[in-house]
């Protein structure tokens, strides 16, 4: 019984059992070519994650393309290797959810032991697909403010979307439910590492991710990918964390008085705010 204990575990803490948690079209794409423009079949593709250390492989085809899919968000390392050709690395290059990251390399006769390396400056544009959407990494996640701490909430800073009329989480059924893009609620998708999470009506989740587990939340419309044919509406995507090699963890503390209240809209001028008292805290792992 112990050791199953201790198996569990290692599974839950191993970077191989994170690979799993990926939405459903985030990659990494690009072109091989050679000084002189023409391409390079057969050269060797490794995107390391900088966090966990895991890599993904591929391998140019014949007209020098190369597609790794399903590949955790996150900062790469992309390396690029064939026999008679110096080695490229591409480093610091941010792979959003659901995005086809592409990074295309140019290899230089040399000796393989020789390593060119190429920083990237600035976050890879989609240009393999149609998305248009907005991504909110997790910086944003961990710090902007949410009443109750609700992260899919995060989806109404994008300027199309705001919370629905019946989003509420005492109600039959409980959950949030968003309009945007000029559509109905229940023609919208919401999903957690590209699963879906809404009810039985189709219109509202009543999924509501600690804010501390998630790596991003992304909002996307119009000109889908085919993947997304069986909605019209807004897609909206948490990502959970994948994890790193490095041992952390995140604790917050939150308080609501009278005091801190600001009045409600109808409160008669002279009276008193209705009483209301939370407060608690929280620490993670």
């Amino acid at each position: 019984m112990k050791q199953a204990f201790w198996c569990c575990i290692v599974l839950l803490i191993s970077p191989l059992f994170l690979r799993a948690q990926v939405a459903n079209n985030t990659s990494l794409v690009g072109t091989v070519v050679d000084a002189t423009g023409s391409v390079v079949a057969g050269a060797t593709v490794t995107g390391v994650n900088r966090d966990t250390k895991v890599s993904y492989t591929g391998t140019t085809n014949a007209e020098g393309y190369y597609s790794i899919p399903f590949v955790a968000p996150g900062t790469y390392n992309i390396s690029f290797e064939q026999e008679g050709f110096k080695k490229v690395v591409s480093q610091g290059v941010v792979v959003q959810v659901n995005m086809a990251v592409r990074t295309d390399a140019t290899l230089s006769i040399g000796n393989t032991s020789t390593e060119v390396t190429v920083t990237a400056d600035t976050a890879a544009l989609s240009t393999d697909d149609a998305l248009l959407g907005e991504t909110i990494a997790s910086t944003k996640v961990e710090n902007l403010p949410m009443n109750g701490r609700h992260a899919m909430d995060l989806a109404a800073t994008a300027s199309n979307i705001i919370i629905g009329p019946k989003t509420s989480f005492t109600g039959n059924p409980p959950g949030e439910n968003f309009i945007g893009a000029g559509t109905r609620e229940v023609t919208n998708s919401l999903t957690l590492d590209g699963i879906s999470i809404m009810n039985n009506l189709g219109s509202s989740s009543p999924v509501s991710p600690n804010p501390d587990t998630l790596g991003a939340v992304q909002t996307q419309n119009g000109n889908y990918t085919a993947q997304y044919g069986g909605y019209m509406g807004v897609h909206i995507n948490m990502v959970s964390k994948s994890g790193t090699n490095d041992l952390h963890g995140t604790a917050y503390d939150y308080v609501q008085n009278d005091a801190l209240d600001a009045k409600a809209w109808f409160t008669a001028p002279g009276k008193p705010n209705p009483p209301r008292l939370r407060w608690g805290s929280r620490s993670q792992r």
